[in-house]
């Protein structure tokens, strides 16, 4: 017996052991990765409103080329309408005017307070000599260059340091090269958002950790453009990579330079778009995560020392383990117990070995969750809780059983599961056991019901011996909108009660273990709100009286319905006292185990600061409550760009600080508000924009309102109390579901 409890608390902590290390590197390798893709989506967008202004002016440069005195306006106006242009220059070809001198620079800043100062360069600087401005004229594109231009010869007090530059060509009436349009984007901004982001990981995840993960942008010739110790120093991890800043104010280090990753390590950086590699920094080991930032030669990279990476993982293995070894000790106690009492009188005996079976059944109870509530450790929107309500028992035939129940909160998802291995008291109990950590550790990483039964059907078939198989039911359900993925393997098959029930429909997997190569397919439905799942292992259904009649599968079909507006607790309740009623005074002679859960839909209201930050959490949202009102796809995706172009004017223009989302529906119409403390405007009134006049020759705006205006059925507008309301109508085929007014 202890042999058999050894090998299976082995194989337990074996495969816990790997499951936990493998998950915690997944997801610190997530987070870096997450991080690094969430800079290059800032850098990409503050590069892309660059671009977009450039392009914008270049047009308007090119209409009054002959007229120099124009070309300070033109720049004034370039900086006015972008504030994160700091510098704009013209560099016009030697003598293009010849009345003007041979340079004639126009420039336009923006100085400490926010002013704008234009003026003409005062010294001849030969920048026609430039090699940035000689392959400007080759190539004849926009590109992004390093600083351009000697300070002293603009403007005193502009800053050179961090400061990014686009250069395009302008054009004469001929189509000549005439000048160089030249912008400066401050990366300060940039540089803080980097350090804040990695700082506020070094504050949770590295704390006390001698050596901490840190970030950068570089060059695809080895130069540094951000770096964490520009301009104050180097000290700590990778120092020795960081060189004197150069004149161009850019770090100047060179392939050669950049010595804390070696040429090799700057080689994989520099070769690829993105991607991850394993280098050593300053002779440390270290994971390097890096992407490329389109139209650019920049690339940003995040650097993790790998104790860092293993580290957490180390920590809760450690933990696990110990855990393990003091049940180890508590299991042997007990059964060396359990055999030094066989050898006393019968009745002493048995009563030691019922004493023990009710602490092991206690044990086993206290693996299974909360009857009510999932763990939420991993939930990011406890929120969640008020979006279904769930019950489960579980009542061994014998002291211990080999029936399993268990469910998990993982962000907006509720992982469950419910099954029955073969077989009866302390192996099943045990097997039960195993069974529920491998659940347990798979629901951490896996995405598709299908893959959690997969992976603990190869699990289980490579650690335990044959004769073992376990029949499960493993769903997902995401509680946003009532999506359930899930994966039957022998189990009964649960019932979905509701407006139309019926038991959701299966197909013919093995059971867990019994052949490790089966290919386990996985199904979708489709919940609607207030639909209830029931869950149950064949002790229910093939319970029996003293004549031998089974309670049945048509029994337990026909209470369900009846009982659909009972609560999950009550539904539980209910089916307990009906098989305990149908057996009588007969044995239990299987284990019984329910689970119930309905789903009821959040009430769709969301509020979110007016900030363009938050425009990602819209179409979750929308998503959400045009599915509860039958909206199709394509009603849908209109609704809700009409719905993120008005939020965002209310954000660029409207001085607002919060914005309100609620929805309501009636027979024919989904209504969507949006309530802003904004500046009074009423999207209503259209807008004055001609369509028939060519693109780049309409003066800018207008196009938000169009497409408000195209993308709904109608809108509505009333100035409330200081506040914007603005209501948007989306018309309700009549095919969807129309129960009345809902206000949701």
């Amino acid at each position: 017996m202890m042999a058999v409890v050894l090998v299976m608390m082995s194989v337990v902590a074996g495969f816990t052991y790997f499951s936990v290390r493998e998950y915690m590197l997944d997801e610190a390798e997530a987070r870096y990765t997450g991080i690094l893709l969430r800079m290059h989506g800032e850098f990409r967008r503050r590069l892309s409103d660059v671009h977009v202004a450039v392009k914008n002016s270049v047009h308007e440069i090119e209409r009054d080329i002959d007229e120099p005195e124009k070309m300070y306006g033109h720049l004034e106006r370039l900086l006015r309408l972008n504030r994160n242009i700091s510098f704009s220059a013209l560099m016009f070809r030697p003598d293009f005017y010849p009345e003007l001198g041979r340079y004639f620079v126009p420039a336009a800043r923006r100085d400490s307070l926010g002013g704008l100062e234009v003026k003409r360069a005062e010294r001849d600087w030969g920048y026609d000599r430039a090699v940035w401005y000689r392959r400007g004229i080759e190539e004849d594109s926009a590109r992004w260059i390093g600083s351009f231009v000697d300070k002293d010869s603009v403007a005193e007090s502009i800053r050179r340091d961090l400061q990014a530059t686009y250069a395009t060509p302008i054009h004469d009436r001929e189509g000549r090269f005439a000048a160089m349009l030249n912008v400066e984007l401050s990366l300060k901004a940039m540089q803080r958002k980097m350090m804040e982001d990695i700082e506020g990981v070094n504050e949770k995840f590295e704390k006390g950790r001698k050596r901490k993960s840190y970030c950068f942008v570089m060059n695809r010739e080895g130069a540094y453009v951000i770096h964490p110790h520009m301009n104050t120093g180097v000290q700590e991890f990778g120092s020795s990579g960081v060189q004197e800043s150069g004149s161009s104010g850019v770090q100047k280090s060179g392939r050669s330079g950049v010595r804390e990753f070696g040429s090799s390590g700057v080689q994989e950086m520099t070769s690829k778009e993105s991607g991850r590699a394993m280098i050593e920094v300053d002779g440390v080991p270290a994971w390097i995560y890096y992407k490329a930032i389109k139209f650019t030669d920049w690339i940003i990279v995040i650097v993790v020392p790998k104790d860092i990476l293993f580290y957490n993982g180390r920590m809760l293995n450690a933990i696990i383990l110990i855990t393990l070894l003091i049940g180890f000790v508590v299991i042997y106690l007990i059964c060396r117990r359990m055999i030094n009492e066989t050898t006393t009188p019968v009745t002493a005996a048995k009563a030691a070995l019922e004493r023990e079976l009710k602490i092991a059944h206690d044990i086993q109870m206290a693996m299974l969750p909360n009857s009510r509530t999932p763990e939420l450790q991993n939930s990011r929107t406890p929120e969640l809780l008020n979006s279904y309500d769930i019950f489960a028992s579980l009542t061994p035939a014998r002291d211990v059983g080999g029936d399993l129940y268990d469910y998990y909160l993982r962000d907006h998802r509720l992982f469950f599961c419910i099954g029955d291995v073969s077989g009866k008291g302390m192996p099943a109990a045990l097997m039960m056991a195993v069974m529920r950590a491998m659940f347990r550790s798979e629901t951490r990483r896996a995405e598709e019901a299908a893959a959690i039964v997969t992976t603990m059907n190869r699990s289980l078939s490579e650690e335990t011996t044959s004769g073992y198989f376990v029949t499960m039911f493993v769903g997902i359900l995401d509680l946003t909108n009532g999506h359930l993925d899930y994966c039957n393997a022998g189990s009964e098959a649960p019932l979905v009660i509701g407006r139309s029930p019926m038991a959701l429909p299966i197909k013919p997997n093995l059971p867990v273990g019994a052949l490790d190569d089966w290919n386990y397919e996985g199904q979708q439905t489709q919940l609607q709100p207030e639909d209830m799942l029931f869950l149950y292992t064949d002790g229910l259904s093939e319970a029996r009286n003293e004549k031998g009649e089974q309670f049945g599968r048509q029994h337990v079909c026909r209470l369900a319905n009846e009982h659909s507006d009972a609560t999950p607790e009550q539904l539980v309740r209910l089916m307990e006292e009906e098989v305990h009623r149908h057996a009588g005074d007969a044995a239990q002679s299987d284990d019984i185990t329910l689970l119930t859960i309905r789903w009821k839909p959040l009430t769709p209201h969301l509020s979110i600061e007016a900030s363009m930050d938050e425009i990602g959490s819209l179409r979750p949202y929308i998503e959400r409550v045009c599915q509860q009102a039958g909206l199709d796809g394509k009603a849908t995706k209109r609704l809700r760009l009409g719905a993120e172009e008005a939020v965002a004017n209310v954000i660029n223009h409207g001085h607002a600080t919060a914005v309100t989302l609620s929805a309501q529906r009636t027979d024919t119409q989904l209504l969507l508000t949006i309530d802003d403390d904004g500046l009074p405007f009423d999207p209503t009134k259209g807008t004055d924009t001609d369509l028939t006049i060519p693109a780049d020759q309409r003066p800018p705006g207008g196009m938000g309102l169009i497409l408000l205006h195209e993308m709904t059925d109608g809108l509505k507008y009333q100035r409330t109390d200081g506040h914007n309301v603005l209501t948007l109508i989306k018309q309700i085929s009549p095919e969807a579901d129309a129960s009345g007014t809902n206000k949701f």
